[in-house]
């Protein structure tokens, strides 16, 4: 699982990306996934889904009075729920939930996550 300090950089790195940098959360999360699948294959692929939901929380709380902060927090949270799909799907598939096969899965023609890039 990740720990203390993964999560914070991972959630610091979807907040600059997704509203200071204006990139969409699924290309933010297609690049995690594709550096975690390398970096840590076995962890659960739901553990992609924390730093997001992190990060959307913060947006609400910290920043949340303006419109582009509102804008990246919904979008971070509808990728967060959108990763917690997929970690699910692997599970009734009977797959490894692993953040590597789930890297896979989204490489392999996911209808959201296929290409990488995008809203």
């Amino acid at each position: 699982m990740l720990d203390g300090m993964d999560i914070d950089a991972l959630t610091e790195t979807v907040v600059s990306r997704i509203l200071i940098e204006g990139e969409s959360a699924r290309s933010v999360a297609y690049e995690l996934a594709g550096r975690l699948a390398v970096e840590c294959p076995e962890r659960p692929a739901l553990s992609l889904a924390l730093p997001f939901c992190m990060a959307a929380s913060a947006l609400e709380e910290v920043l949340g009075g303006g419109e582009d902060a509102r804008q990246a927090a919904l979008d971070a949270w509808r990728i967060a729920a959108l990763i917690g799909a997929d970690a699910l799907t692997l599970k009734v598939q009977s797959r490894p939930d692993t953040i590597a096969e789930l890297w896979t899965q989204w490489r392999s023609g996911d209808e959201v996550f296929g290409t990488g890039t995008g809203a």
